[in-house]
């Protein structure tokens, strides 16, 4: 709780792979997981928190060799179901983790303004197929023409490749991911 002053509420975490975030709609939708291991609040909270509110996004991703990196986005807010759960991300983005989420390279990665896609629910921007389903790295995530940043791939595998590129191109490199909003 001391992180950037306080204040955070957490939405995703990942410390071990005793939780398979290989999974449907519904799931993300309500959350899963157990809070004190790996887990997603739910897109459902996730709207209720960000709705009508300038929020900001804290990510950070410990590495196996106990290195912290972050990124500080200073606009997130998420849509409601009807909207797919549309990811809105804004404003600058600052830390050690570099942007892997806004696209400022690649317009194909950029995941402001895109849907939520789950393995059952393809939503994502590229023709090719289900992101979400892709080179078996099934999981939920606001994708466009794929990724750039995916922190719910699966645990420490092969298949769970660029979790946020350029930093962390492999997902065996991860030790801890963790996702937290706030207020402005």
């Amino acid at each position: 709780m001391v992180t950037e002053g306080g204040g955070w509420t957490a939405i995703q975490r990942r410390v071990s792979g005793s939780v398979s975030f290989d999974r449907m709609w519904s799931d993300y939708k309500n959350g899963f997981g157990f809070p004190n291991d790996s887990y997603w609040i739910g897109n459902d909270v996730i709207h209720q928190l960000t709705k009508g509110r300038n929020s900001s996004l804290y990510v950070s991703i410990t590495l196996t060799n106990g290195t912290k990196l972050y990124e500080l986005y200073n606009q997130f807010s998420v849509a409601d179901e009807t909207n797919n759960y549309r990811l809105f991300l804004g404003g600058t983005a600052t830390g050690t983790l570099g942007d892997a989420m806004l696209g400022t390279v690649f317009s194909d990665y950029d995941l402001s303004g895109m849907a939520f896609s789950t393995p059952d629910r393809d939503n994502d921007a590229w023709s090719g197929g289900n992101c979400a389903v892709v080179f078996n790295m099934r999981g939920g995530w606001w994708f466009n023409s794929c990724h750039l940043a995916f922190l719910n791939g699966p645990w420490s595998s092969t298949y769970w490749y660029l979790p946020w590129a350029p930093t962390v191109n492999d997902g065996r490199e991860i030790k801890e991911t963790l996702m937290m909003i706030k207020p402005h």
